[in-house]
């Protein structure tokens, strides 16, 4: 199975984060999915039980596990994706952004920011801040990581463009 960073043509790093993590007792990718479905990622619940033993913000913040679920070393799992996507919402841009750099995740959260700023009516103010901090990012090509779709919910949408959608938010 590739990694992340393979799917979209990077190198993985040795994440100071990844060994905090593990130190915590998150030690797999269904670690940090299950800890984002115990932290409001409900939409990803059927599939992914939530995380029993969460460590608390203070020693994984929800932006460090934006981070965690993206990291390039992880197996390709688009849910993990998805779950970052939708845990942004309960990040603050400019922390985000701050570990994004440190552990060097910041093109696919780029990606995300570009999806949320063109179908997140509700956050386009954050979504514009982060990609500002994040700078300029490389462009993950077509088809590598999920289409905007995924990261919304689509209720009575019609071929003609009519019904509701909506970008997953935290409960």
């Amino acid at each position: 199975m590739p990694t992340l960073a393979q799917e979209i043509g990077e190198s993985t790093h040795c994440s100071v984060l990844l060994r905090s993590a593990r130190r915590v007792g998150l030690a797999t990718l269904n670690d940090y999915i299950g800890l984002a479905v115990a932290r409001g990622c409900r939409h990803y619940a059927p599939s992914f039980p939530q995380f029993e033993r969460d460590p608390g913000l203070e020693s994984v913040s929800n932006e460090e596990l934006v981070a965690l679920l993206l990291l390039g070393s992880n197996e390709f799992e688009p849910t993990a994706v998805r779950c970052a996507a939708q845990l942004s919402s309960k990040c603050d841009a400019q922390n985000l952004a701050l570990v994004a750099q440190k552990e060097r995740v910041g093109r696919a959260l780029a990606y995300i920011a570009k999806q949320g700023l063109s179908h997140d009516n509700e956050r386009t103010g954050f979504w514009s801040e982060l990609l500002n901090l994040l700078g300029d990012q490389p462009a993950v090509a077509d088809g590598k990581l999920p289409h905007w779709s995924r990261f919304v919910s689509q209720t009575g949408v019609t071929r003609d463009g009519r019904g509701i959608i909506q970008w997953l938010h935290c409960q």
